[in-house]
């Protein structure tokens, strides 16, 4: 669930072939450095782990930061349906993601 508001995630290619997934999330808390990124299988087991560094918002008027990244997945999920777990700060985003072959 991408909660609403001024904050924007975006995660595509949805369905993916497993080689490169892009990341986008705007309106990271101000303070918040890094965000989480895990890869969740369907039984709930911790796949792939990632740490991104945010980005410094160029806007005068806010504090936020955001993030703009590929994931490189390197083909090592197998086909099926996954769930994405992005952690900024305090907020929790999560997605569905598809694998195709």
């Amino acid at each position: 669930m991408v909660e609403e508001g001024s904050t924007s995630l975006r995660m595509y290619p949805n369905p993916n072939r497993g080689d490169q997934l892009m990341l986008s999330l705007e309106s990271v808390a101000e303070g918040v450095q890094t965000v989480s990124v895990d890869i969740l299988d369907a039984f709930g087991k911790r796949v792939i782990a990632r740490t991104i560094a945010v980005q410094a918002s160029s806007s005068r008027d806010s504090g936020d930061g955001f993030i703009n990244t590929v994931l490189e997945l390197n083909g090592e999920l197998a086909a099926g349906m996954y769930m994405v777990n992005i952690t900024a700060g305090e907020q929790v985003y999560t997605e569905r993601m598809v694998i195709q072959p």
